[in-house]
């Protein structure tokens, strides 16, 4: 049987992708900058292409419960809210909240497990016709704490 709490890492970004429109595009676009960007194809373009779109980021990485952290991310993209919805209803963006999280990480903290979006944010996500993804990573059950 495994000890409890389990230590995570987690993290949390709003993010706007497109194979058509740049990050500084999206940034002129929305007037807020980003914290991270990507340049399709920077990486490599064969055999694939990657990344497969450029890509536009605000990221909180602080320590704590994911869902206040995707507080912190909503209550920064909130205000060009218009602006998002305006790239997306374009056809050539896509946006969405990713919340990440990885178990049993050494370097992670003690957490709640459990996560949950307000009816405001989950009506601002709809507002910007941005998706919710969650990715959840677990590794060696070595990482546990003992009680």
């Amino acid at each position: 049987m495994m000890d409890w709490p389990w230590k995570v890492r987690q993290y949390c970004y709003f993010w706007l992708a497109s194979e058509a429109v740049t990050a500084e595009q999206i940034t002129e676009r929305l007037g807020l900058g980003p914290d991270r960007t990507a340049v399709m194809g920077s990486r490599r373009t064969s055999p694939g292409v990657v990344p497969a779109a450029h890509r536009w980021e605000i990221r909180c990485e602080t320590h704590g419960p994911i869902d206040e952290q995707a507080s912190t991310v909503l209550a920064r993209i909130a205000p060009a809210a218009d602006q998002v919805r305006a790239l997306v209803d374009g056809g050539d963006v896509e946006a969405g909240l990713m919340m990440v999280r990885r178990f049993d990480d050494p370097d992670g903290g003690h957490h709640a497990m459990g996560w949950w979006l307000t009816r405001e944010q989950i009506q601002l996500l709809a507002r910007m016709g941005a998706s919710v993804e969650s990715d959840e990573y677990a590794g060696d059950s070595t990482a546990h704490s003992s009680r």
